[in-house]
């Protein structure tokens, strides 16, 4: 203990026995992962949309629940110590956040013996780090292992300190440009080899690359051309959906851009701007790099769909045409450029690892036919997007980008959360010095003793009203911190507000401090001036004003954290200390004061605080930073679970809104664009769901398109317009509905506002593809009306859009008739049943009667047949035999007249026997020669 620890025999026997006797064990109860929020959805017709899916600040404040519990045990603690005998590689192999679409099982383990790259794309020097893989040794003999031999493994990793490692100096020296020789043929044929079979990266970044040794980073020179940082225009459609930042970066790139900007609309699909430049013939282009756009699909012409995309022409030979290269493109020479880097500071820092050793299939998922010098290729790469680029066809190209043969895709993160890990790491070097555990950052500290002091003050405080109140002190919420990160670069601000809580101790993760990350809002604005700062009071303003909706309970923030370059980060703290100070000034005399003013701490981090917390969230979403606790089980045991080091809530940077229209996707005719993911909505979420009628369309389309509003109108409207007489109206309006999806990273205001950005192509929900129709048919004549779809939309934490298109594939005659034969189905089903079931009640009604009618009928026999026996009156007698003789009634009647000798009748016969009987002996009694009535004269007389 004293050679692992530096400590004293003394200090160690304190320590192991505070940790392993005296601290009882209880298990974590840590969320594995952040979960997203569930969707709105329409009601009644999608179509009318006539409330926002999270608008407004009530529906924010709602949707964001904030944990507001966590523990403040002393450090080591016994919250989340594991059970001895724990393999925690095997732990950890499995363990996957489920926000990253992109990382699959399969894939996290087959590149779980190479280091993941972590680069910070849109920092002003695109600063890299890597995390090593996951220490083999984790997973040796752990299930002979005692606790001691665990102990004493946990504080070797103590001693290590943080894993993950800074190399910006030794991976881009650009500032993330990409150089290229000019009239080099061996830079010419490597990089038409890239560009044509998309192989050969090695060859590039030796043979054709250059290094700003050579060359200003921003101009071209008779033997360079300069691409300009290529992330900023990757992935967009047309020159006028660039951004602030890209726009400055390409003026020079696209001629009449002033005049052009003047006339661009958001909703245009146009590509005849000035800003593009039509190359029909490549050999007449001497321009060493211009922009244009192309179309993808290789068989037309731009035309303002999904297929377009903005291009660069590369003039690298001067005898030669010129090459036509895809940002994206670049930007992958660009990462093959920091993976090359990793590669060869990771085997001088490894020299005994498989990659040192030459095995250049640690990668499970390698090629046979990649080539040698490629293989850091497979290299698991992350990145960190600011708000203000978090559009789905920019981060869609940056997958593509960073695409490789290992099935592992990209780890995506939010630029300021990895900002705000890496000032949470410990520092490198630190844990070295004599310490028995590694020192913390100053985030770290002042967020641990500003949660003790406030705890304690309100426990005190809670003690106080108990005493006053005579009753026990009850438990006092815990202090939750509010820190704001600022950062600042060249092409872009972000300001982020954050609540953190759940403190980890070193023994239990290294790399994460503290277990949780709340997103509260986040704020960013892409910008292409020459003073970024001059947005920092815009942006504050509008952090602060949503801090106060969605956490009004909140006190003022605990720190303000910035980080960037060294320089950026002194002016500014300065910039954010003077709009702090005009805070104070106004609240002095307020009684609705939040607090915030210049006497908040700002905490500055170092230059690759971005790159460093990117790479410890890369290595807790592949399961490398983890944290071990036991979980007891159904059977009463504990056993060990592996938990994410960090967890995080995102919201969205961006916001997503639908449009539609029912003239065929005329352009004037669009309505106007209604959010459904607003900004601060907390991601992933969805899906959304909107459904489309063909009879609503019909609606709105009667009511002049613009659409109806009034829910219960529209409903009523639809309901006319259905059945056989409304399939004209409803195949025409079907056919003509088109719906369009729009996204936006800047909240509106000033010149930096980015507008609505066009989503993919016009989508048209309730058309689909005629299967029999003749072969030479295409396009909109060979397309059937629908009756009925139903589209989910989703959106990522990154900015990524899902959609899903649901439906039976009925056309409106089809779902007409299968609607009319249902009526009638229905209305038979209900027919049938009700003549089956009367049938079953008159069937038993007749047969009571029946059967009482011939209970009568014995008992009236045997007062008959048999006066004064037994069976004379006995109804239950009666009843039993004509139960007994149920359908064969005749043998009964048989039997009785055989056995009594008289004939079995009625029981109204009898009677009419009887009175019949009566009358003849009436009729026998006359006097016929009227002897007896001179009698009874006589008599009366008497």
């Amino acid at each position: 203990w004293n050679i692992v620890c530096g400590q004293s025999k003394d200090q160690a026997q304190e320590r192991f026995t505070t940790l392993y006797l005296q601290q009882p064990y209880q298990p974590s109860t840590m969320s594995l992962a952040a979960t997203g929020g569930g969707a709105g959805m329409a009601g009644g017709g999608g179509l009318a949309m006539s409330a926002m899916a999270h608008g407004g600040p009530s529906a924010m404040a709602t949707h964001q629940a904030h944990s507001q519990q966590h523990g403040h045990s002393s450090i080591p603690g016994g919250t989340t110590t594991a059970a001895p005998g724990t393999s925690y590689a095997a732990l950890g192999a499995d363990l996957l956040d489920k926000n990253q679409s992109f990382l699959n099982s399969k894939g996290v383990r087959a590149v779980s013996s190479l280091p993941i790259v972590a680069v910070d794309l849109y920092g002003d020097d695109v600063d890299v780090a890597y995390f090593p893989p996951m220490d083999e040794e984790d997973g040796s003999n752990g299930g002979e292992e005692d606790e001691m031999a665990v102990m004493m493994k946990q504080m070797v990793k103590m001693k290590k300190g943080c894993l993950a490692k800074n190399v910006t100096a030794n991976a881009v020296s650009n500032g993330g440009n990409i150089i290229l020789k000019r009239d080099d043929s061996t830079a010419y044929k490597a990089v038409k080899r890239f560009l044509t079979k998309g192989e050969g990266h090695d060859d590039v970044l030796t043979n054709a690359m250059g290094s700003s040794s050579s060359t200003d980073d921003h101009n071209e020179s008779a033997t360079t051309i300069v691409i300009p940082r290529p992330q900023l225009i990757m992935g967009t459609r047309k020159p006028s959906d660039f951004n602030a930042a890209a726009k400055s970066a390409y003026d020079k790139y696209t001629p009449n851009s002033s005049s052009s900007s003047s006339q661009s609309n958001n909703n245009n699909n146009s590509t005849t701007s000035p800003q593009l430049i039509a190359e029909e013939d490549g050999a007449t282009n001497t321009t060493p790099l211009s922009i244009k756009t192309i179309a993808m699909d290789g068989i037309s012409a731009p035309n303002g769909d999904d297929f377009d995309r903005v291009a660069l022409s590369l003039k690298l030979n001067s005898k030669k045409k010129a090459m036509t290269i895809l940002p994206e493109e670049a930007v992958g020479l660009l990462i093959a450029q920091v993976k090359k880097s990793v590669r060869d500071e990771f085997v001088k820092d490894f020299p005994e690892s498989d990659l040192a050793n030459g095995n250049n299939n640690a990668a499970a998922g390698g090629e046979d036919g990649e080539e040698e010098g490629d293989s850091y290729m497979d290299f698991p790469p992350a990145f960190a997007i600011p708000g203000w680029a978090t559009l789905d066809s920019t981060v869609e190209a940056l997958i593509d980008a960073a695409g490789s043969s290992s099935g592992c895709g990209p780890s995506l993160h939010q630029r300021s959360i990895a900002a705000c890990v890496g000032a949470l790491v410990p520092p490198v070097g630190k844990a070295a010095q004599g310490a028995s555990s590694p020192a913390g950052s100053k985030l770290q500290q002042l967020l641990s003793e500003t949660m003790q002091s406030k705890d304690a003050a309100a426990a005190k405080e809670e003690a106080k009203e108990a005493a006053l109140a005579r009753r026990d002190p009850g438990e006092v919420d815990p202090f939750v911190p509010l820190v704001l990160l600022v950062g600042v670069t060249n092409e872009g601000i972000e300001m982020t507000a954050v609540q953190i809580t759940k403190p980890q101790g070193p023994d239990t993760e290294l790399h994460c401090p503290f277990g949780n990350i709340n997103v509260i809002s986040s704020v960013c604005y892409a910008h292409g001036g020459n003073d970024p700062l001059s947005m920092v009071p815009k942006a504050l303003d509008e952090l602060r004003e949503q801090v106060g909706i969605v956490v009004p309970e909140s006190e003022e923030p605990t720190a303000i954290v910035t980080y960037g370059s060294v320089g950026s980060q002194k002016h500014l703290a300065k910039a954010v200390t003077s709009v702090l100070t005009k805070y104070g000034k106004e609240g002095e005399n307020s009684d609705d004061y939040d607090g915030w003013d210049e006497d908040i701490p700002i905490v500055s981090t170092g230059k690759g605080c971005v790159s460093m917390g990117l790479a410890v969230l890369a290595a807790s979403v592949h399961g490398r930073v983890k944290l071990v606790v036991s979980v007891k089980g159904t059977d009463g045991k504990l056993r060990p679970k592996a938990k994410l080091g960090v967890s995080v809530q995102d919201v969205a940077t961006c916001a997503v809104a639908v449009s539609f229209n029912y003239y065929g996707g005329a352009e004037n005719k669009w309505t106007e664009p209604k959010v459904i993911f607003d900004f601060d909505r907390r991601v992933p979420a969805g899906p959304y769901q909107i459904d489309f009628t063909a009879a609503e369309c019909a609606a709105h389309l009667a009511n002049g398109g613009k659409g109806i509003e009034d829910e219960s109108e529209l409903i009523e409207k639809a309901k006319n317009l259905e059945g056989s007489r409304g399939i004209p109206d409803r195949e025409a309006a079907a056919l003509k509905c088109r719906f369009r999806l729009y996204q936006k990273t800047s909240r509106g205001g000033g010149d930096d506002d980015s507008g609505w950005i066009r989503v993919g192509n016009d989508m048209k929900p309730l058309s689909m593809e005629h299967s029999q129709k003749d072969e030479g048919e295409s396009g909109d004549d060979n397309m059937v009306a629908i009756e009925s779809a139903v589209l989910e939309i989703s959106l990522s934490s990154v900015g990524i859009i899902t959609t899903k298109l649901i439906t039976n594939g009925e056309t409106i005659v089809q779902a007409t008739k299968s609607a009319r034969n249902s009526k009638l189905l229905r209305w038979g089903t209900i027919i049938g049943s009700v003549l089956f079931i009367g049938g079953f009640l008159v069937k038993s009604y007749v047969e009571e009667r029946i059967f009482d009618r011939d209970t009568q009928r014995v008992l009236a026999y045997y007062k008959h047949a048999a006066a004064n026996s037994f069976h004379d009156g006995d109804e239950r007698q009666a009843r039993y035999l004509v139960w007994k003789y149920k359908g064969k009634k005749d043998a009964l009647w048989r039997r009785l007249e055989a056995k009594y000798g008289v004939p079995v009748k009625h029981a109204w016969e009898w009677d009419d026997e009887e009175e019949d009987g009566a009358k003849d002996d009436d009729e026998a009694a006359e006097d016929l020669d009227g002897e007896g009535e001179e009698d009874e004269v006589k008599g009366e007389e008497l």
